[in-house]
């Protein structure tokens, strides 16, 4: 099976570095097959007779840290999970180009109720969020970037239950599971 692995929290401001062709090649050690990475943020496409997503996680969280000496929380997706993601985007998403697109990919176990909570109230005309299955489609002014709640997500603990990916990440990824 196919699957869509996002690391959380590696190659930012130096701090959780890890090069690509040596995760590449850790979780290729750690039994996985057609690794492949996309840039530097941690995006990798893998395949695995493993169908658990805890018990695939756990693994390839328990391999980076063996490898790397690093505690990275992950987000695995199959592959079929991910299109289903990139398909349920908002219709009327990234049509403006003075707005900003992101995928925000909520790491498990999570409350829904939760995680909105800890985001806080938006602010209207701004920044929005679409609820997904697994997902939070967030957009917001890049003009006002500074004045909206969203953009204020790394200050916050809800911020250790997901990884952000931008619009032309996930849909790259999408793209490359058709070839992977």
């Amino acid at each position: 099976m196919k699957y869509v692995v996002l690391l959380r929290g590696i190659n930012v401001g130096g701090n959780n570095m890890i090069k690509m062709s040596e995760l590449k090649d850790c979780l290729t050690q750690s039994g996985f097959r057609s690794v492949n990475t996309y840039i530097q943020s941690g995006n990798v496409l893998l395949e695995s007779d493993l169908t658990d997503k805890p018990n695939l996680t756990d693994r390839i969280q328990a391999a980076i840290k063996a490898t790397f000496g690093l505690s990275i929380p992950v987000v695995v997706l199959s592959a079929d999970d991910f299109k289903a993601i990139v398909a349920g985007t908002p219709k009327d998403w990234n049509d403006n180009a003075d707005w900003k697109y992101n995928f925000i990919f909520l790491k498990r176990p999570y409350s829904l109720n939760e995680v909105m909570d800890g985001v806080g109230e938006l602010k209207p005309g701004i920044e929005s969020i679409t609820v997904g299955q697994g997902v939070l489609y967030q957009s917001m002014s890049k003009a006002l970037f500074g004045r909206t709640t969203t953009g204020k997500l790394a200050s916050k603990p809800v911020y250790q239950m997901m990884t952000i990916r931008n619009h032309n990440t996930v849909t790259k990824l999408a793209a490359l599971l058709d070839i992977v």
